[in-house]
């Protein structure tokens, strides 16, 4: 999203900020001169917080109108609107007139009760399940939601903003790539549409060719680096600017071996739905399908030797190139290919695996104090529901005092199960877990929260499974609640400003995640309640940051460096096990723990600031405030982004 900018309108808050802090808001604006754009943003301004300033888009119709809903940050200082430049009129000379109300809990509910029933629904499920924790993150979730666009409004907008666009002129190019375009399918009349969308091309350096005459060019070496290959299936059709935008990276970059953009569905009256937000390469999800890469544009010369378009499709090709090229993959994020009604993806998705390790070695770090409940069920999950391993477990104990705990440790340390580490002093996670580490026996470390546990006896095999890939670095997996909600489903970069669960406290049985829930994939980050990484990569890359980052945000630190140093983080839901996080706890939002708070966001921003603002897992046209696939009015970034 943009920054804010001097012509940005302050809006005039009634009574205090303080009035509207951590509440429901809307906010409607009337425009007739279209000062705003058609996106313009909400500019939050929080009071001792990093950033400083946290951003909400919506948009305006054509006449002017728009409305805004969503719940404001803690700490809210003032608020202000910034106009679309893309699509505001320059000239315009009237002022905005601009109203803010809070909204009462009764008047939010009713609103996502209409509006999004089947969130609404889910909210009801967790309280009945007394899960309030969870239906009060998704109630503010919702809230979000609320101005989330439809789709049909959003492609307007987003037409709007790209015909304001001046870009750049192809006469300037350092190269100008020629692409080879192969329509595939027997349809006639879906070859015939496919055919014609091509005719709308700003870009006329292309010719049609077979799969049988691009494989002549393959295996007689005449496939040179300026020539691209575009395989469409009969029946999708490309948007006017789809190939000068696909061929632009290639043209500033040897090193690009594979474009790749979004995709939605035309119905039968040629509307557009159904958009497909797509992630930056992932190849997990390449593998099993969930991702799909029909309209990719390749670079001839990247495509290995023996692998022939007649008998491979454009996936297996990509992931061919992937694993024996040292060109770049990329991903656009902007919609321009359009399945028709003849040419729909498959549904059917297998989920990717990793071999398991069997019998693995591994180190296994619990902090802890006091909660015996907890920490006996999981040290039993360990000992005695886990399939055999080597484990040598250390519980770092931060001050236990219950007689009942002490027991516990002595009845384990007798047994030679346990070996107990005293942390003296103030809890400090990344100093129990750096000093766990430290003492390890194993160059694998298991980092476990003592309220974790055992699901099924082979979690630990195919944790470790994932760590005989060289190319990983950390894996992390899916944790449930007790009542069967989502407790961790990976982490998305810049959700909640600095970081945050994917599917937090959704049903994994539901629709709300669009089947990843069931996929193994590449992440920017997982949670330290249940991590796996090497003992030797976490001293070389020195651990958890024990001055900045004592209770927050120190596993998406540790994740970030090991990406950093060209090690991958994977997720899977194949060690599925049971996070007993408690769910009717308060927030923190004691004095001492809003500060504590503060200063790890802060940290964190200084340090990952750029990495912060773009996770290449999720799409930027997609809300980092409501929850996932939710539209964003103005999408963050839309140039061509890799996963490195």
């Amino acid at each position: 999203m943009v920054e804010p900018s001097q012509n940005e309108i302050e809006v005039a808050l009634r009574r205090g900020s303080a009035h509207y802090a951590d509440r429901p808001i809307t906010l409607s604006v009337c425009d007739p001169d279209n000062r705003l754009g058609r996106r313009p943003q909400l500019a939050f301004k929080r009071r001792d917080r990093t950033p400083d300033t946290v951003f909400r888009s919506f948009l305006v119709d054509r006449r002017g109108r728009g409305r805004f809903y969503g719940w404001t940050p803690v700490q809210l200082e003032a608020v202000a609107l910034v106009p679309d430049v893309a699509t505001a009129n320059d000239s315009a000379s009237s002022e905005p007139q601009v109203k803010i109300r809070r909204l009462s809990l009764t008047e939010a509910a009713l609103l996502i009760a209409f509006r999004r029933t089947l969130a609404f629904l889910q909210i009801v499920r967790l309280l009945l399940a007394g899960n309030r924790k969870g239906a009060e993150f998704r109630f503010v979730r919702q809230c979000d939601a609320l101005s989330a666009p439809n789709y049909s409004d959003w492609v307007e907008a987003q037409a709007l903003a790209e015909a304001g666009e001046t870009g750049d002129d192809v006469r300037a190019w350092p190269r100008r790539p020629r692409i080879l375009v192969s329509i595939e399918g027997i349809d006639a009349t879906a070859v015939v549409e496919t055919r014609q969308s091509l005719e709308t091309q700003t870009w006329r350096d292309f010719q049609e060719a077979s799969a049988a005459e691009i494989d002549q060019l393959l295996e007689q070496g005449e496939a040179t680096d300026d020539l691209l290959l575009l395989r469409l299936p009969a029946g999708m059709r490309v948007a006017p600017k789809a190939l000068e935008r696909l061929a632009r990276p290639f043209a500033f970059s040897r090193d690009v071996a594979v474009v790749y953009c979004d995709e939605d569905h035309l119905d039968a009256r040629g509307a557009r739905v159904a958009p497909f937000f797509k992630p930056a390469w992932n190849e997990p999800l390449a593998r099993s399908g969930w991702l799909p890469l029909e309209g990719a544009l390749l670079r001839l010369a990247s495509i290995p030797d023996g692998v022939s378009l007649q008998s491979a499709s454009t996936a297996e090709i990509v992931r061919a190139i992937a694993q024996v090229s040292s060109g770049t993959i990329m991903h656009l994020p902007r919609v321009l290919l359009h399945r028709g009604p003849s040419c729909r993806r498959s549904d059917l998705r297998e989920t990717s695996t990793q071999p398991k390790r069997e019998r693995p070695a591994v180190s296994v770090i619990i902090p802890t104090r006091d909660r015996t409940d907890l920490l006996e069920a999981c040290l039993k999950g360990l000992f005695e529901r886990t399939a055999p391993a080597d484990l040598d477990v250390l519980v770092i104990d931060n001050e236990s005092v219950e007689p009942a705990t002490i027991e516990l440790f002595s009845r384990y340390e007798q047994s030679g199960l346990i070996r107990r580490i005293p942390l003296p002093g103030a809890f400090n996670f990344s100093r129990a877990c750096n000093i766990g580490v430290d003492a390890a026996q194993h160059d694998l470390i298991l980092l476990l929260n003592n309220d974790v546990e055992p699901i099924g006896p082979n979690w630990l095999e195919q944790l470790a499974g994932e760590l005989d890939d060289p190319t990983v670095g950390a894996v992390g997996n899916l944790l449930l609640f007790p009542d069967g909600f989502v407790q961790h489903g990976g982490v998305t970069l810049g959700a909640g400003a600095v970081a945050r669960h994917s599917f937090h406290f959704i049903d994994p049985k539901g629709q709300g995640d669009n089947g990843l829930l069931g996929q193994r994939r590449d992440m920017s980050a997982v949670t330290a309640a249940c991590l796996l990484t090497r003992k030797a990569l976490w001293h070389r890359l020195g651990g958890m940051d024990v001055q900045k980052l004592t209770v927050a945000f120190n596993d998406v630190d540790y994740c970030l460096k090991v990406r950093e140093a060209g090690f991958r983080i994977v997720w899977t839901p194949a060690a599925a096990m049971l996070h007993r996080e408690s769910v009717s706890r308060g927030a923190d939002d004691t004095p001492q723990k809003l500060q504590r708070f503060a200063r790890e966001e802060r940290a964190m921003h200084e340090r990952w600031s750029d990495t912060l603002k773009a996770d290449p897992y999720y799409n930027p046209n997609l809300s980092l405030i409501a929850e996932e696939f939710v539209l964003e009015a103005y999408p963050r970034n839309l140039a061509p982004r890799s996963s490195v």
